[in-house]
Parts: structure tokens; sequence; C-alpha cells
């Protein structure tokens, strides 16, 4: 008999961890549900501990470390419930979670196909739920409501994960059949543009309570493996661009006003090139990055920039320098 919801959890070396995941699954007041553990190439018997712990009461996967994208690509592949949740092996859930999701899928299911949830941290000072911290993009009304304006959030600064964070997300099989699953070739922003992709397939509807708790420690903790660059300026432009030119590629089916958005933030990404190769001595590909941002995003600042970089780069990279020493010296005295 094929359960309900499938409740699929990436991990990689977190075998001291990934058990709380497990058991805020397993402890769900919902309980027709499989969890499947895809392990990603762990090193510290993850296998061996979940397979002593749960048995048979969990599905277990093992393959090569290739990042969260392809382990929840298995996960999915593996699926046999109707409907889809997520959980990152550093996050647990509320008891209610899914039976809170499923009362709202109740009231709002004719127009949505997915649902998600507030969240709180753990391992870190903001005692605020990333609803409240999230007000000024996206204010959420009531215990339960649809967000209609998704698209736009998803797009916001600090992407999906202000909002919409996938270890909060319930959706249908079908739906994220249709949308193709996680980009592999993405290491950052992964989750943002395939909730965008869901999002163009089905409504989303939330549940403003806090039913799950994100583990908020140190960068260099939480990300490793492949995804061990992060906080490089070289790979978060990369990716960035990737995931942004990934959504261009929506094309018409995309609203022309989130089109627009779109073309602005990858505006921005090139002018982050821009920045990056004056930075490095690499004029030439300064002026390539320059002009294609002009082209995306025809502002004032993008045109100086292009013609700087044509005119005197050493003269550009003083400019750009000077404007990120002013941004940080604004955010010193914020």
């Amino acid at each position: 008999m094929k359960p309900k919801v499938s409740v699929i959890i990436p991990t990689y070396n977190r075998a001291a961890k990934v058990r709380n995941a497990v058991e805020s699954a397993l402890d769900q007041t919902f309980s027709d549900i499989e969890v499947i553990v895809v392990d990603d190439g762990s090193s510290d018997d993850t296998g061996k501990i979940l397979q002593e712990a749960y048995g048979d009461r969990i599905r277990y996967f093992a393959q090569a470390n290739q990042g969260v994208s392809a382990a929840r690509n298995k996960g999915l592949a593996e699926a046999r419930g109707e409907w889809i949740a997520l959980l990152d092996s550093d996050d647990v859930w509320e008891k209610e979670k899914l039976e809170w999701q499923f009362k709202a899928l109740e009231r709002f299911g004719s127009r949505c196909g997915g649902c998600y949830t507030d969240t709180r941290f753990f391992n870190y000072p903001e005692t605020r739920t990333m609803f409240q911290l999230a007000e000024e993009s996206y204010r959420h009304e009531g215990m339960m409501g649809v967000n209609t304006d998704v698209l736009r959030v998803l797009l916001s600064p600090g992407g999906g994960g202000m909002v919409v964070c996938t270890c909060t997300l319930l959706v249908r099989a079908d739906v994220v059949a249709r949308s193709g699953g996680f980009n592999p070739n993405l290491r950052f922003g992964e989750d943002s543009e395939f909730m965008f992709r869901l999002a163009m397939l089905t409504g989303f509807c939330y549940v403003n309570r806090p039913l799950v708790a994100v583990d908020r420690s140190p960068g260099e903790i939480r990300h490793v493996g492949v995804s061990s660059e992060w906080d490089n300026l070289e790979f978060w432009l990369r990716d960035t661009q990737l995931k942004l030119e990934a959504l261009t590629r929506l094309g018409d089916a995309v609203p022309s006003e989130i089109r627009k958005l779109i073309r602005e933030q990858l505006g921005s990404v090139h002018s982050g090139w821009a920045n990056w190769y004056l930075e490095t001595g690499q004029y030439a590909k300064a002026r390539e990055a320059a002009s294609r941002a002009a082209q995306l995003d025809l502002t004032l600042n993008f045109s100086v920039k292009w013609l700087l970089t044509w005119i005197s780069p050493p003269l550009a990279l003083r400019v750009v320098q000077r404007h990120q020493q002013n941004r940080k010296d604004l955010v010193r005295f914020i």
C-alpha cells in the first residue's frame, strides 16, 4: 500500500544530527508516511548508525557525494507517496507539522498543490521566526492563507529561504514530477529555483506557525562536501547566474513583471562579475560583464560602470572600491 507522504532527507556526514531529523518525521501525528534518507557519500558511518537505529522503519539509499540537489532527486525517484515533504538532516519538525499542512490544504486545496510553514531557529541568537523576519517582503495574514505573490517573494533578497523553506514544504508528487526536480548543476540557490518552477505549476498556501526548527550553526559547519565554497564570491556569482538564466528559459510563461525582476537581478550579477574582473585585473572581461549588465538593466550606475571600464579600468576599480567601502561604513553606522 502506497504511503500518503514521502519524507525525503538528504544527508552528508551528519551522523550526530540526522537521527533528530528522522525522529521528528517518524514522530508526526500524521503517520501515513515513509521516510527516505539519501546518504550523499558520508564517511562517518551514517548508514550503519541509521540501519542499527531504524532498520526497515526507514528507506536508506547511499550514493557518491554529488550535492544536495542530486541527493534530493534520488529521493524523489524512489518516493512512492502522493505527497512529497522535504527535510534537511540538521533540521527538525514539530509533531503536528504535517497535520497542520493537510488542514490548510483541505481549505485551499482547489487552488494549491503545495503548502509551507513558518520556521524558528536554533544554534542562532535570533528569536524572531522566519515569517516575522520577512514581513517587509511579504506579510502572512491569519493562521492559514494563500500566498498570491509567491513568485516575487522567491526572487526577493534572501531568496525562498526568507519565506518558503524547502524543509517546510509539502507538495503533490505529480507537481514535483512535472517540475523536473532539482537542478543538479546548482549548489547555491537550488531550493528557490526549484520552488519557483513549482509555483509556476500550482498555488502555495501556508500555515502561520513555526512548525520547523532550522539549524543556523556557522556556515562552515553546515555547508560541506561539494558546497563547501558557499562563501566564495566567484562561486556565488556563478551559481546565481546559472539559477537566473534557468528562470529566463521559462520564457513567456513567467508573468512580465516577474521577468523584469529576473532581468534586473541578472544585471546585478553581471555587474558583480564586472567588479570581480576589475579586482583581478581582467579588464577585457570586466568590460564584457559591464556591457551585459547595462543591456539587461539600463540604469545610470551600470552605464557609468560600463563607460569607465572602457575609458579607465583602474578608475572604474577605484570607484567600485569606494562604493563598497561606503556601504561597509553605512552598515557599521546602522
